[in-house]
């Protein structure tokens, strides 16, 4: 199949070679005419004469009269302007444009406008808003600092606790009765007056001291609960053990406890032990009889509702 540019080419050739021909035939044609003169009656009287040359306006004057009389050469009336004829619309017979609804427009009109309202409100409150927190900015700035009085001790309101029984007399040597700083009956015990020298092991005397305490404590508040310290002095007999200290309060707390529980039939879910070595001296360590004191046992007296 050719495609468009061969037809195109083809077309050309065949409109060339077309007129090759034509004008090939009208040259023989002339050729063959000035060959043969006709014959005279045929042939036309040439006037030697010329023919007068004629002016431009004569050759206008002969297509004339298709113009207008009063149109001079190269001048041409425009044609008559043909105005619009305005179309008059004509209703279809039955059907009727649908009337306005003026009253919706014009909650409209009410909505959009109380719209614009709003959002000129709303505009003004936050600029009311930014300028009040930036004049408070400012005062909070150039507001000299407080003037705090280092020396002045406020006085802390201590809530009244009530004790959980009333402080026992306890005539025994080495026992000291007090009530801390939140009322709680302590009981404190030297060593010397609970353990034999040299051992945690209770003595005698110790004992008899135990049981007179828990009967003081039993008569006040035979449901109270009872947690025993343990505390030591400061001297170490081995440098690296740090735990020397826990370890030996702790035993002599168990010691109490064990003999409270069984020996006494102290119930063993109200009494409990703790160690604190010696992270809480009453004396001073550097004497001996600060270190005596510092090595004690204390029974603090608790109310089972606590």
């Amino acid at each position: 199949m050719f495609d468009t540019f061969s037809v195109f080419r083809l077309s050309q050739f065949v409109a060339v070679l077309s007129m090759a021909v034509l004008l090939a035939l009208t040259g023989c044609r002339t050729l063959w005419q000035r060959s043969s003169p006709p014959p005279l009656s045929s042939q036309p009287v040439v006037s030697e004469t010329p023919l007068p040359k004629m002016e431009e306006s004569e050759h206008y004057s002969a297509f004339r009269p298709i113009l207008p009389e009063a149109a001079l050469p190269g001048e041409l009336t425009p044609p008559p302007s043909v105005l619009p004829v305005p179309i008059q619309a004509t209703p279809i017979q039955g059907k009727s444009e649908p009337p306005q609804d003026t009253t919706a427009q014009t909650k409209i009109n009410e909505l959009n406008q109380r719209i614009a309202e709003l959002e000129i409100l709303l505009s003004e409150s936050r600029l009311s808003e930014a300028r009040l927190t930036e004049s408070l900015r400012t005062e909070a700035r150039s507001a000299p600092p407080p003037v705090v009085a280092y020396d002045t001790v406020l006085p802390v309101e201590k809530p009244e606790v009530e004790m959980a029984i009333p402080l026992p007399i306890i005539n025994k040597q080495g026992v000291h009765v007090y009530a801390d700083e939140l009322q709680k009956v302590r009981i404190e015990m030297m060593d010397r007056s609970l353990f034999m020298l040299g051992t945690w092991q209770l003595s005698a005397e110790g004992e008899e001291t135990l049981r007179v305490i828990a009967a003081e404590i039993r008569a006040a508040d035979s449901q109270a609960i009872l947690d025993i310290e343990g505390h030591t002095d400061s001297l170490m007999s081995d440098p690296n053990n740090s735990m020397q200290k826990h370890d030996i309060s702790s035993t002599k707390a168990m010691a109490v406890m064990k003999f409270f529980v069984d020996a006494l039939r102290w119930d063993a879910a109200k009494i409990g032990t703790s160690s604190f070595g010696r992270s809480r001296p009453v004396a001073d360590n550097g004497t001996p009889e600060g270190r005596a004191r510092n090595n004690r046992i204390e029974i603090v007296v608790h109310k089972e509702t606590e």
